[in-house]
């Protein structure tokens, strides 16, 4: 750490500092890998949608006791200046001559600060990033018939809005194009989500990216709105599946949408290496009747998309993916099978326990700010 002031923090900026690369391991074990909570906590808090929100979350999580509260004043009180603890009203101050390395060093003494980053992170990993990465719960049979009528009028309703041709890779849908009709390829295209349909059926992700967000996303993610075209994009197959693992998102800003590359075009398809970013795109151009991609769910995932690629997430994730995609057709056994079930049934068993969540659980109608403009952009 390079910093030696005596400047006073936000509650964010508190947390940030705390986890700061140190000698103190903080790891948790899932499916027998061990995930690190630094790089994975610091995204979330600089990159966050609303970050204020999540330090507040975690900030909670750190002191829901008297008995946490008053352990973390016993170890603050040779370098808080205030001798007031950090909170979303007030920062903190160190101090003089302590510097932010000593505030550090004394945080990380309590066991219960550590447990509680630690629980809070893993929290987030499960429920948002592995969850919101996953695929997506295939329906009954009994409602399969349903949901194909449900994506086919999804689909529809995106045509209606942008023509036949996607906006971001410029693919035509696999029949004869409108003369004159400006196209690169031709492909059937898919009606994709902008947060993923499997939000439908995971409370526990609502609930994490109602906390990631800062509002309520219960109303915007169940029943007939996650197949709401503000939901929806045209894409072809490949683009979809950079999409949904975060390699790049769009930026909404009063209402102007612009392609955001998350990694380096070597990384991304041809026809997306096309595009330069900030790119502008024009949905709605066929009809202004058809609501337009939702402003808040493009940003939240573009928020998401910065998480990971900050934390480095994804390697780890698409492993664990791949490890219960083995369990799941019966590929593991022994020692492996048994810690990967383990593992498995826990998240699974994570989504019911938060099935009795609702928006009253969430962030308090007062507490949210309007972040109707709000962008991730590099600091």
């Amino acid at each position: 750490m390079t910093e030696l002031d005596n400047s006073e923090k936000t509650l964010c900026e508190t947390l940030i500092t705390i986890l700061e690369p140190g000698e103190i391991p903080l790891t948790f074990v899932y499916h027998n890998r061990s995930i690190p909570v630094r790089p994975i906590a610091t995204a979330l808090l600089q990159w966050g949608y609303d970050r204020d929100s999540l330090a507040h979350d975690l900030w909670k999580r750190s002191t829901d006791s008297p008995r946490k509260i008053e352990m973390l004043r016993k170890l603050l009180r040779a370098c808080n200046a205030s001798m007031v603890l950090p909170s979303a009203e007030s920062g903190f101050v160190p101090r003089r001559p302590r510097t932010w390395q000593e505030v550090r060093s004394k945080f990380l003494q309590s066991d219960d600060l550590k447990a509680s980053v630690i629980s809070w992170t893993k929290d987030f990993y499960l429920d948002l990033l592995l969850t919101i990465m996953g695929p997506s719960q295939t329906p009954a049979a009994s409602d399969r018939s349903t949901a194909t009528r449900n994506q086919t009028a999804f689909k529809r309703k995106l045509f209606d809005r942008d023509g036949v041709v996607s906006l971001i890779g410029g693919v035509l849908d696999a029949y004869p194009p409108p003369p004159g009709m400006i196209h690169f390829s031709t492909a059937s295209l898919q009606a994709a989500h902008i947060i993923p349909f499997s939000a439908n059926s995971h409370p526990e992700l609502r609930k994490a990216l109602s906390i990631f967000a800062g509002r309520p996303m219960e109303c915007l993610l169940t029943g007939s709105q996650i197949n709401d075209p503000s939901n929806g994009l045209l894409l072809d197959v490949l683009t979809h599946q950079l999409f949904g693992s975060f390699r790049f998102g769009i930026e909404c800003r009063n209402k102007t949408y612009r392609l955001r590359k998350l990694y380096p075009d070597r990384q991304l398809t041809e026809m997306l290496a096309r595009y330069n970013d900030g790119e502008e795109l024009l949905f709605g151009w066929k009809s202004h009747l058809v609501p337009k991609p939702s402003e808040l769910l493009c940003n939240v995932h573009l928020a998401l998309g910065h998480v990971v690629r900050e934390s480095n997430a994804f390697p780890m994730i698409l492993a664990i993916l791949r490890d219960e995609e083995d369990f799941n057709a019966g590929n593991t056994n022994g020692d492996y099978w048994l810690a990967t079930g383990a593992s498995y049934l826990e998240r699974k068993l994570r989504g019911l326990a938060a099935s009795n969540y609702s928006d009253t659980d969430g962030p308090d109608e007062e507490g949210r700010l309007d972040k109707g403009n709000h962008v991730v952009t590099a600091g």
